[in-house]
């Protein structure tokens, strides 16, 4: 079984116990995007760990907040990424003066640029979790509350993952093998 199936079968998984909580639509919507949300800040490996404890403090769904905190875990790089672009455009940062002046080997000027690369990430990283979380909480409160008893029908009886890279890889062996033999 290739990785891609086993990719497609875990967000089938964390999609269905997302959708089967028997809790208010309010509360895994909230869950769901603070668990989402702990993926912008640096958590050095405990991002599940707090993406629960955080949805159980704001008094939402502790399960949800876990399979916010893993459904979005491969964006992680993106999201760092985006937190300091987002931060450059509030606070921009000449990087071409600032390298030079701390490639002299003044340790001030070092601690300074740290600090500005610091203030630019922190600031990239309370505005996108903030937009993203309050995005990402009203659609799933909206989809959640009219579509849950449909979109749980659909994943889990008519959503059949499939192996489709093996039967177009044999589809490809066999066509080479086919237009070898008539050569």
């Amino acid at each position: 079984m290739n990785k891609i199936v086993v990719l497609k079968r875990r967000f089938k998984y964390l999609l269905i116990k997302l959708l089967r909580l028997k809790d208010h639509s309010h509360k895994v919507a909230l869950g769901f995007s603070l668990g989402s949300v702990v993926n912008f800040v640096p958590t050095f490996g405990f991002c599940l760990i707090i993406s629960v404890g955080l949805a159980k403090l704001c008094k939402g769904n502790s399960i949800a907040g876990l399979v916010g905190g893993m459904f979005f875990m491969w964006a992680f790089p993106l999201m760092f990424y985006l937190n300091t672009v987002v931060g450059g455009y509030i606070f921009p940062l000449d990087f071409d003066q600032t390298l030079l002046q701390s490639a002299d080997g003044n340790l001030d000027n070092r601690l300074e640029l740290g600090a500005k690369v610091g203030k630019n990430f922190l600031t990239g990283m309370f505005l996108n979790s903030f937009l993203f979380g309050s995005i990402l909480y009203i659609v799933s409160y909206y989809i959640i509350n009219q579509y849950r008893g449909f979109l749980l029908h659909y994943i889990s009886k008519k959503w059949i993952v499939k192996n489709v890279l093996n039967k177009w890889i044999i589809s490809l062996i066999s066509t080479f093998i086919s237009n070898c033999k008539s050569i």
